[in-house]
């Protein structure tokens, strides 16, 4: 998953947004870039999850209950039934079902992990920490762990410590473009503007379809008032997720520090014509 922050406390942009698009604008783009910009997203790694898991999770889960009735010591089960949970948002029965599977095998990775991303999507970062503690406990060269505990320290604002572990998942996988784009991230929150720089190109070294990382590095090209180069750098990212609302609002800022008011406001009206629901932010 995952969106980043615009910087936008520029007065002279705030001035023309103000002159062009009024005030409900003005809010739109003020709460879009401080709720939702930035985030640090625990992404499930398709190598570390080996469970079958159905396009629609509630047929999944259905199944999984049908394997669990069968055999209530199922672990696949109870593993599979706590991952379909987990993208329908249950996140109360996900931890029920994965605490379940630690009770059958209290050394398994898959049910450490998914617990912690389920705590750490319910803003549990400090239990969702102790939970991948406890998988790096058991395998210490399990880079998802190391990944997600690094966007857990980020969120909490541990940024010096959450490097550290997405430089150990790097270490473990030096080709973990998520693990790149974490760290550049948290870089750019210690405003070491130049080393996000690097972690963002080596993401897009290893993905050149990264989105994230195109969209971290515009954010981070506009730290450095590289405002043209970051406009291309959002439109990279565009060009692979054109329906990511905030890369459009991102873009849209940039623009209107630019004095592109004409172009700021088609990008304003893309995000929200994407998602209209963040209108509801400036009301």
């Amino acid at each position: 998953m995952n969106t980043n922050k615009a910087k936008c406390d520029d007065a002279s942009r705030w001035h023309s947004f103000k002159s062009v698009l009024g005030i409900t604008v003005l809010s739109f783009l003020m709460l879009v870039s401080i709720a939702g910009c930035v985030s640090f997203a625990g992404i499930p790694n398709s190598s570390s999850n080996n469970v079958p898991i159905l396009n629609k999770s509630d047929e999944a889960i259905t199944a999984f209950d049908k394997a669990i009735e069968i055999n209530p010591q199922n672990l696949t089960a109870w593993n599979g039934k706590g991952l379909a949970l987990y993208k329908l948002n249950k996140y109360d029965e996900a931890i029920t079902a994965f605490d379940k599977a630690i009770e059958i095998n209290p050394q398994n990775l898959t049910a450490w992990n998914g617990k912690g991303l389920v705590l750490y999507k319910s803003n549990k970062y400090d239990e969702a920490i102790t939970a991948f503690d406890k998988a790096i406990e058991i395998n210490p060269q399990y880079a998802d762990a190391w990944y997600n505990k690094g966007n857990s320290l980020c969120q909490l604002g541990k940024f010096d410590e959450g490097i550290k572990a997405y430089d150990k998942a790097i270490e473990l996988n030096p080709q973990y473009s998520y693990a790149w784009d974490g760290k550049g991230l948290a870089m750019y929150k210690l405003n070491k503007s130049n080393e996000a720089i690097k972690a963002y190109d080596n993401a897009i070294e290893i993905n050149p379809l990264d989105s994230m990382a195109w969209n971290g590095k515009g954010n981070t090209l506009n730290n450095l008032n590289k405002s043209d180069e970051a406009i291309q750098a959002y439109e990279k990212a565009i060009e692979i997720n054109p329906l990511d609302s905030m890369i459009w609002c991102n873009k849209g800022l940039t623009l209107a520090h630019l004095g592109k008011l004409d172009e700021a406001i088609k990008a304003y009206y893309n995000a929200l014509e994407i998602n209209p629901q963040l209108r509801s932010l400036a009301q």
